[in-house]
């Protein structure tokens, strides 16, 4: 097993991932400098309370609070209260991968630099709940993104104590519960160490992380949908040209269009130009004739790398954003341990977390459309010269002829759903709203944008899952043997899972196992 080094600088998605899905287990860096900037950063912030100055959320309250000040002694106490008083989250779980997330994010961001002055201590136990499988189970509604995740980073705050709920051998049990099965003793929480844990944006940079990866997929398969369409309905592979996506100059086309130009470039489906030309001939001294075959295909084939992308060139802005805050010291207050300085700060903001998600979630709702339109070509028999609805080859004679309906009812299921993506899109970085005694005036809704990009992949998973079935359907009709090997392939593995429909029956098990396929297969790695 792959070990990832957590120290602050270097974190990426895709350790994120790995770590979160149980591929990837942690260390600290074994240069003795690194325990020691957290030592020294600790003894900083010790002194500084002492002097008896206020200190934020320290040695005074929280928030609009924080004309309140206490004695230095009371410090750790005040910590309880924070984690105690912020257990007020509702609603559904975040998954047991997704806490493990959230751990990982907050103890990077928690050592990085000194910065949030935690003692070693809780860098130990943040990682023995990594190490040991204790996930807290974390509440998903109750964050307005700044300060910071306060609410659900709470519950990891208090399974550090050992208090309320943990995921463990796969069942959820009290904390104490968990950490005395493991012999660990619970760690009560010292001056800033509450704080430190709650004051930022773990929880909506793990959820988008772990997005962040699977939206990268989709990218991949629609560009294998549309691949599938232009084989489907005979198109031609002009759009697709290197070339072509150059003149446009924008990478993430250029890297859609060479996708499915891969896909299509030996299929006996997809013709090339000049064999199309040839087929529809020269008009000679004709003055006009009527023709069946189109020079060019329609937009939602035309112009899907141009659609597509958009998707892929935004998921590299997002990537760069997520690891930068991944990557970041997002607390208040932070020290500055080589200039001696304390600083009260606003890093807890998640503005670049609800940003990114805003964005993919519009560039995935834009792929989740295309592809209705692509399913109307491919069922409608009347843009295909296949059959109505892709029911068998049925002779007006056959006993079954007008009792089969086919993909009808699966083409509407993947409109409702389509529309369900695009209500996903409503930006959350404009939906901030005053609370907290207005100390809270402008926060940035990240959390709730990074729930709503996973909740809308979800939706787009099981789009692509019906709409790969309707694929695999046309190539029973027209014969594997006609398409590109990357289709057969992808073919292959979903008929090991659902059979071609010959009579009408439900669709909805064989779509769920599909949706799991494609989040699986290393066919779009």
């Amino acid at each position: 097993m792959k070990t990832i080094t957590i120290d602050g600088e270097h974190l990426t998605i895709d350790d994120v991932c790995a770590v979160a899905y149980g591929k990837s287990e942690v260390s600290f860096p074994e240069d003795a400098a690194f325990f020691e900037t957290l030592r020294r950063s600790r003894k900083f912030l010790e002194d500084y309370i002492a002097k008896g100055f206020p200190t934020y959320g320290v040695t005074t309250g929280f928030g609009d609070s924080c004309a309140n000040q206490i004695n230095p002694s009371r410090a750790a106490e005040l910590q309880k209260s924070i984690v105690r008083f912020h257990g007020i989250g509702l609603g559904k779980k975040f998954s047991h991968e997704e806490g493990r997330a959230v751990v990982l994010c907050r103890l990077n961001s928690d050592v990085k630099g000194g910065h949030s002055a935690i003692r070693v201590a809780l860098a130990e136990m943040l990682k023995t709940l990594l190490d040991k499988d204790i996930v807290p189970v974390i509440p998903e509604l109750g964050s307005v993104g700044a300060s910071g995740d306060l609410t659900p980073l709470s519950y990891v705050a208090a399974v550090v104590m050992g208090e309320r709920e943990v995921y463990y051998k796969g069942k959820i049990v009290p904390a104490i519960d968990a950490l005395k099965a493991e012999g660990i003793a619970p760690l009560p929480l010292a001056a800033k160490e509450g704080l430190a844990i709650m004051n930022g944006t773990s929880v909506m940079t793990a959820v988008a992380s772990l997005s962040w990866k699977r939206a990268r997929r989709l990218a991949n398969i629609c560009d294998f949908v549309t691949a599938a369409t232009a084989e489907i309905v005979r198109g031609n592979e002009v759009p697709f040209r290197k070339k072509v996506a150059e003149m446009k100059n924008h990478t993430g086309q250029i890297e859609s269009a060479g996708y499915i130009y891969d896909i299509v470039k030996n299929s006996k489906r997809v013709y090339r130009y000049e064999e199309l030309l040839e087929r529809i001939g020269s008009i000679g001294d004709v003055q006009f004739e009527k023709r069946f075959v189109k020079i060019q295909d329609r937009y939602s084939i035309r112009c899907a790398p141009q659609i597509n992308g958009v998707l892929r060139d935004t998921l590299r802005i997002a990537r760069q954003w997520i690891e930068e805050e991944i990557n970041s010291a997002n607390d208040n207050p932070l020290v500055n341990v080589d200039t001696q300085e304390l600083y009260n700060t606003g890093n807890f903001y998640g503005g670049h977390i609800c940003a990114a998600c805003d964005y993919l979630r519009i560039a995935l709702a834009n792929i989740s459309d295309l592809a209705d339109k692509q399913a109307e070509i491919i069922i409608d028999g009347k843009f295909n010269n296949l059959t109505e609805n892709l029911i068998p080859f049925t002779d007006d004679t056959d006993e079954r002829a007008g009792l089969r309906f086919g993909f009808k009812a699966a083409q509407i299921t993947m409109s409702a759903i389509r529309a369900e993506v695009q209500h996903c899109c409503t930006a959350m970085s404009i939906q901030s709203s005053p609370t907290e005694a207005l100390n809270q005036d402008k926060v940035s809704m990240g959390t709730i944008s990074a729930r709503k990009l996973r909740d809308q992949i979800d939706l787009i998973y099981l789009q692509y899952a019906v709409h790969i079935l309707a694929v695999c359907q046309a190539v029973d009709l027209i014969g594997a043997s006609e398409f590109g090997e990357f289709t057969q392939r992808l073919y292959a593995e979903v008929r090991a899972v659902s059979a071609p429909l010959v009579d009408d029956r439900r669709l909805d098990e064989d779509a769920e196992k599909v949706a799991r396929l494609l989040e699986a297969t290393e066919l779009f790695e």
